[in-house]
């Protein structure tokens, strides 16, 4: 196998992606006070492959629609087989699991249900009307869940808000991308719901999500340094309602993602509060 082609099975996981995941669960992880060296790794490579597999199975099933829109991607641009892509991904889902089962039956059972979901997101729930929004939704907050599944179900309670914010503040992000695409998305036959209820609508859906991520995020028990770095989030959030509200969905999906890179960042320093380090 050549260079170009290891790049392109490289490329078809979109690695940034994945390692955003795999912090944000080895964050999880940190949040439960845990110091295990061992299982931080397991846990980073499990979200990983598994963030990798479902972007390689989202791209075999949108093959079609890339070779218009992005023909430069591995499949369409003829690097990587259609075929080698889905087992390529199947493997990696499977690498992932396996991992997660080293660690225990909670992160395992959570890898397996991401796993199911990556897969029939991929193939049926990305047309659906917002159900395809919670399912990436989920699957983005869930990152926080499986880290701290590692120590037990006291580590997926520790997790409820940063899983719960994450989630709010994905939603309403996903929301404001098909108010962005409402004119591609009609003529090209999708139903999504600005679509089916009106872009005013579904802003105002958007809006009060990201609403709820503001008001969650003073409920963590996770030291001054994370209240103060999670304002700085809720004030993004806070001015992408501003931003939806002035029709803008581009620039309030800009908005919304410096907030949750910063609502990363207070999780972070929350962990290290419950590690007592900062």
């Amino acid at each position: 196998m050549g260079i170009e082609a290891l790049r392109a099975f490289w490329e078809i996981l979109r690695p940034l992606n994945c390692a955003m995941a795999g912090i944000a669960a080895v964050i999880g992880l940190a949040i439960t006070s845990s110091q295990n060296l061992r299982i931080l790794i397991l846990i980073f490579l499990a979200v990983f492959l598994i963030a990798g597999a479902g972007n390689a199975v989202n791209d075999y099933y949108d093959r079609a629609i890339d070779a218009v829109n992005r023909p430069k991607r591995p499949i369409p641009s003829g690097r990587i087989g259609s075929q080698t892509a889905l087992r390529y991904s199947l493997l990696l889902f499977a690498a992932g699991c396996i991992m997660a089962g080293v660690v225990n039956q909670i992160c395992l059972g959570v890898a397996v249900l991401n796993s199911a979901l990556l897969i029939f997101y991929a193939r049926s729930l990305k047309a659906t009307p917002l159900a395809g929004n919670i399912c990436v939704a989920f699957l983005t907050g869930s990152t926080f869940l499986f880290g701290g599944g590692a120590a037990g179900v006291a580590g997926l309670l520790a997790n409820k808000v940063p899983f719960f914010l994450s989630f709010l503040a994905t939603m309403s992000r996903e929301i404001m991308k098909d108010v962005e695409d409402i004119e591609g998305d009609r003529l090209g036959g999708a139903k999504t719901l600005p679509i089916l209820a009106g872009a005013r609508t579904a802003s105002a859906l958007a809006a009060a999500f990201a609403a709820l991520a503001v008001a969650l995020s003073f409920t963590a028990p996770f030291g001054m340094a994370y209240m103060a770095i999670v304002a700085v989030a809720d004030l993004f959030f806070l001015a992408s309602i501003t931003i939806m509200a002035r029709g803008d969905a581009a620039g309030s999906q800009r908005a919304l993602k410096i907030g949750m890179a910063f609502a990363l960042a207070a999780f972070l320093a929350g962990a290290l509060h419950q590690m007592e380090i900062l």
